[in-house]
Formats: C-alpha cells, sequence, structure tokens
C-alpha cells in the first residue's frame, strides 16, 4: 500500500543523493534490531517504539507525498 510508496520514494530520494543507505519496508513486528530510524504511521508509533527501542522514530500522517523524505535526506547528507 501507500507505505510501500513511502519507502520507495525515500529510496529514490537516497539513491539521487548518492548515501548508501538502506531502505526497507517492513512490518512492525520484522523491523531489524540494528535499525537506525524507523518511519511509522502516526497510529502505530506506540507499537514501533516498542520494537525499535535504539532506533531514532518518525511517525507521520501520510506517506505518499511527504516531504519529510526531502528533510531526512537533506539532514543524512550533512
Amino acid at each position: 500500500g501507500s507505505s510501500a510508496m513511502g519507502a520507495t520514494t525515500l529510496r529514490k530520494k537516497v539513491k539521487q543523493a548518492g548515501l548508501d543507505i538502506e531502505v526497507i519496508n517492513t512490518s512492525i513486528e520484522d523491523i531489524p534490531f540494528d535499525a537506525d530510524i524507523v518511519i511509522t504511521h502516526d497510529t502505530l508509533g506506540e507499537r514501533a517504539s516498542e520494537k525499535c527501542k535504539n532506533a531514532e522514530l518518525i511517525t507521520i500522517d501520510q506517506f505518499v507525498g511527504n516531504p519529510i523524505y526531502d528533510n531526512l535526506v537533506n539532514r543524512l547528507k550533512k
């Protein structure tokens, strides 16, 4: 659904920025233990924070067309 489209968008932006960062789309239950940043829907934030205690958690209200991806990529380039 929309989370997969959001991941695809972010993956493209990361690649275009020349960053060597893996972007995946997964269920909360399958979030890798070594994830650095997790982006999830606002309604799933609490569940995600329990799963990924060491990762930065970003909650958003929409996956498609969200400016957070550009902001995140710009931040990661620094």
